[in-house]
């Protein structure tokens, strides 16, 4: 018996997303001049599409610990990568926000991927890519709008 579609969708999304991040992600790694690792780089990304992120929303963002995230965060302020302000309407609370050279890890990162993807999608017709596309829209849109999402989560903003 053929499994449901959607079900063999979802498998597909997955397989396809996974083999993606490994292969693109390795190759990304070599290139890399700031050493910085995934989980780290992570944090970059939900800091720049989160701007003034709290560290438990990092930590959930993540699935890991406050501690965990806490290290991660640490490193990368250690680092220059990342600044803490506090939170002018909560004095307890600290935003995370990204230094300029934060910035730059991430758009230099960003770069290096469009350009590791756009090489593996030479073989693609324009056509071909059009359908892709399409595909990535919808995929997008059904997953915003998906039943049990979170209202205070906006759409990611892709890498």
């Amino acid at each position: 018996m053929a499994a449901e579609p959607r079900l063999q969708c979802a498998e597909n999304v997955m397989e396809t997303l996974h083999m993606m991040m490994r292969s693109v992600g390795r190759e990304a790694r070599k290139e890399s001049a700031e050493d910085v690792g995934m989980h780290q780089f992570r944090v970059l990304m939900t800091i720049k599409h989160h701007e003034g992120a709290s560290l438990s929303q990092i930590s959930e963002h993540l699935g890991a610990t406050i501690s965990a995230a806490s290290k991660l965060v640490d490193g990368l302020v250690d680092r220059g990568f990342v600044q803490r302000e506090t939170d002018l309407g909560d004095r307890r609370r600290l935003m995370l926000a990204l230094s300029e050279a934060g910035e730059e890890v991430v758009n230099s990162a960003k770069l290096k991927v469009h350009s590791l993807l756009a090489q593996k999608l030479e073989t693609l017709t324009p056509g071909e890519c059009a359908v892709l596309n399409l595909a990535m829209d919808l995929l997008r849109s059904a997953i915003v709008s998906a039943p049990g999402r979170q209202s205070n989560q906006q759409s990611e903003k892709p890498l």
